[in-house]
């Protein structure tokens, strides 16, 4: 019987695996992904490092990982759709085993039943059907975030001796901060945890799982270290100046939802009630949260610290998504996989109580993930990666290689300096943030632009001038908002002003990845 389970898991895990795969197969080309992909690019061949070298509008350590992918790879999209994939199973992997330190008992059927369950549920929450497929850094930080909760509620059960758990607990919660910034709220309350851990349970050598969580730390965030010290300015732009400018783009865009925190928070509130699983998952945050802390300050256990650590995380990163403005709805994904881990545990104690009761839980957050009670086969989404010319990741490659038709080599503008990069150009590194940085550069005076290295429109015809491109692609962004009110499409303006000035000759090249054509201008001999 065990041989058996350990089969079905296996084959189990491997459809999981291939759902995410086909995910990021097929899902629609993003101009989000490129300030991951590309800056994964520069560094990987040419050696360009954030804040360094160019602007980044993100911590910089995601730029590690989509470098080692382009690094192995000649398809550096679909690479890092791949690592994408892989990381979501982890994370799959991970929410279960976190809960099965819950779970005294053997291996049982109802165990396996609720394991599925829970990986079901995760694989196809609504919050995860907006990223899955795509190359961003959320699958990132949500491993190294269920990594670090991992190894903490090991360390208060004493499954280990060694401080290696604390040491391990720090860095990867540092990792994950440095991979999202909002994940660094975390290390705050992760050192609260164990200041608690110390104050209340006092176990032997605690100072020395004091000084392992903080070397942990210390350790994970010294590249980033190096990156601040040698360019703290375009450190500070990137994850403190740009936010601000953001808010102030889309406010004089005259964006009204979601940018203040009332709104936000009826937004939210709409959204929860409209959905059922999260109204479920919310309430049994709710509902943890305050039992474990009850509880453990009546018990002082180790068992109920390991609760509250598991609602801490899920309500500190859901109190996050209201800090960006204005607020996105795939802010709120970052709670779920501890909100996952919840629903995981709760279910188990509802199990030791009543089994029929359990197997009525199941039915109920299955029907409240999908109340029109449709029935449809998991495995639909399998069938595409039997055609690849389909793969999105593929049409992204293809379209590059068909460049070279008409421009052998150079460099090429665009604002998805990806696509040529994979294709072997050179680009501006100016651009590695995509349209982000660009949209909101005129916002800074000539004086903070020099200061933070940011380049503006106002600056690209003496980068031009001194650089000239051998081609411009143009059209990623036409559908997009650009410098100001409806003005959808101008981000590339400049672009093609340029282009025009100095004789480039425009092609029109059907792009299937983006539903419209692209123009690629030539520079003339």
């Amino acid at each position: 019987m065990k041989s058996l389970k350990l089969i079905a898991q296996y084959i189990y895990y491997l459809l999981v695996l291939l759902i995410y795969l086909s995910r990021s197969a097929h899902w629609g080309f993003s101009h989000d992904e490129n300030q991951f992909i590309a800056a994964g690019q520069l560094l990987a061949d040419r050696g360009l490092l954030p804040y360094i070298n160019y602007p980044y509008t993100h911590m910089p350590y995601g730029v590690l990982f989509y470098a080692l992918t382009a690094k192995i790879s000649g398809y550096d999209y679909l690479a890092g759709r791949v690592l994408n994939a892989i990381g979501w199973l982890i994370c799959s992997l991970l929410t279960v085993y976190i809960f099965k330190l819950f779970w005294k008992t053997g291996p049982s059927i109802a165990g396996f039943v609720w394991e599925i369950v829970i990986v079901y549920i995760f694989l196809n929450h609504p919050s995860m059907l907006l990223i899955a497929g795509e190359a961003l850094n959320h699958s990132l930080a949500s491993l190294f975030s269920l990594l670090a909760l991992m190894f903490f509620i090991e360390l208060i059960q004493q499954k280990y001796s060694s401080p290696w758990p604390a040491f391990g607990s720090g860095a990867c919660i540092c990792l994950a901060a440095l991979i999202r910034f909002n994940y660094a709220s975390l290390i705050v309350l992760l050192s609260f945890l164990f200041l608690i851990f110390k104050l209340v349970l006092n176990p032997p050598r605690i100072s020395r799982t004091l000084l392992s969580f903080s070397a942990g730390l210390f350790t994970a965030a010294i590249p980033a270290l190096g990156l601040i010290i040698n360019s703290p300015n375009a450190f500070f732009y990137g994850n403190l100046v740009y936010p601000r400018l953001n808010t102030i783009y889309y406010q004089e865009l005259l964006f009204k939802s979601n940018m203040d925190l009332g709104s936000k928070i009826r937004g939210f509130l709409s959204h929860i009630l409209s959905s059922p699983i999260d109204f479920i998952l919310y309430a049994l945050l709710i509902f943890v949260g305050v039992t474990s802390l009850v509880f453990f300050l009546r018990r002082k256990s180790p068992y109920d610290l390991s609760k509250l650590a598991m609602a801490g995380f899920a309500g500190t990163l859901f109190l996050t998504a209201f800090a960006p403005t204005p607020t996105q709805q795939q802010y709120f994904f970052a709670p779920l996989p501890f909100l996952v881990v919840i629903l995981a545990l709760v279910g188990f104690e509802i199990y030791q109580k009543n089994k029929w009761g359990f197997y009525l839980t199941i039915l109920c957050i299955i029907f409240a993930l999908n109340p029109s009670i449709k029935v449809t086969n998991p495995l639909s989404e399998l069938g595409y990666l039997s055609n690849p010319s389909q793969w999105t990741p593929l049409q992204v490659h293809e379209f590059g290689v068909e460049l070279k038709q008409y421009v052998p080599k150079g460099r090429i503008l665009t604002l998805i300096p990806m696509i040529p990069l994979e294709a072997g150009y050179d680009t501006y590194p100016f651009t590695a943030t995509g349209p982000f940085s660009w949209r909101t550069s005129l916002l800074l005076s000539s004086q903070r632009r020099t200061q933070y290295g940011v380049t503006s429109p106002d600056e690209l015809s003496g980068l031009l001038s001194r650089l000239p491109p051998d081609a411009i692609l143009t059209g990623f962004e036409s559908p997009y908002d650009g410098f100001t009110k409806n003005d959808p499409g101008t981000l590339e303006t400049p672009f093609i002003d340029f282009a025009k000035e100095n004789g480039y000759k425009p092609m029109i090249l059907p792009a299937s990845f983006v539903y419209r054509p692209i123009t690629l201008w030539i520079r003339q001999p």
